[in-house]
């Protein structure tokens, strides 16, 4: 991802990502907390039924941490990040390692992103996205990219995710 946002490659990127773990091995032990309501979401969706995995840019011994440091970990079935020697983000293969995991096909599967890389692996695999207000990534920008739905807050999302339900 960080190839693709800051368009260097070579020893650039190679720094950039030692720099980028470095920092943030650093700041998430004391930074690093779930968003307000995400735990009351993610309860509600496994109470409805569905089947919920991480397809994160991160490492994968990275979302393990992260998941497991915030609590988050329980609350699904199935965590991926990116695994050496397979591509990130914008890439959809960690989605699709996702989607193998879960047993479920594109067409019954949501992408839940805050970034154009999110939107865009979804769309190249055909499955829904679903854009959300509380990332890095502009409402326009990622408008731009055809999401299903766009939710400014964590109860717009818990109310169209629920009429989804399987």
């Amino acid at each position: 991802m960080l190839a693709a946002l800051f368009e260097i490659d070579g020893d650039a990127l190679k720094r950039a990502v030692a720099d980028y773990s470095t920092e943030y091995v650093r700041l998430a032990k004391t930074g690093e907390r779930p968003f307000d309501g995400s735990i009351p979401l993610l309860e509600s969706l496994r109470s409805a039924g569905f089947k919920l995995a991480i397809a994160t840019g991160k490492s994968q011994n990275g979302a393990d941490r992260a998941t497991e440091r915030m609590g988050l970990a329980p609350h699904f079935n199935s965590i991926h990040g990116i695994i050496p020697g397979t591509p990130g983000k914008p890439d959809p293969a960690v989605l699709v390692r996702a989607m193998k995991a879960l047993g479920v096909t594109a067409s019954e599967s949501i992408m839940v992103g805050d970034t154009t890389f999110d939107m865009d692996l979804s769309n190249a695999v055909g499955v829904r996205p679903v854009a959300v207000d509380w990332g890095m990534h502009s409402e326009t920008l990622l408008r731009s990219r055809d999401p299903v739905f766009y939710a400014h807050t964590f109860s717009e999302l818990q109310a169209w995710l629920l009429g989804q339900a399987p």
